[in-house]
């Protein structure tokens, strides 16, 4: 194969995203994109307070059969 078809190749292109991508995560730690978009790790009481507090007005709201807030 020459270098052109090699360059040209798209299996080649995704083996040096990969090597690339675990060279940065053992430099820099894992990436954040990586880790998912859910934090269910917080620690922030006010975070906790906010979150219980909509829960129980969407409840609130689910049994008296109002439409959702936008």
């Amino acid at each position: 194969m020459s270098n052109t078809q090699l360059l040209a190749s798209p299996a080649f292109h995704r083996a040096v995203q990969r090597v690339h991508k675990k060279v940065r995560q053992i430099q820099h730690g894992k990436d954040p994109e990586d880790m998912g978009g859910t934090n269910i790790d917080s620690t922030d009481p006010s975070e906790t307070k906010k979150f219980i507090h909509y829960y129980i007005d969407e409840l609130k709201e689910q049994i008296r059969g109002t439409p959702p807030k936008k």
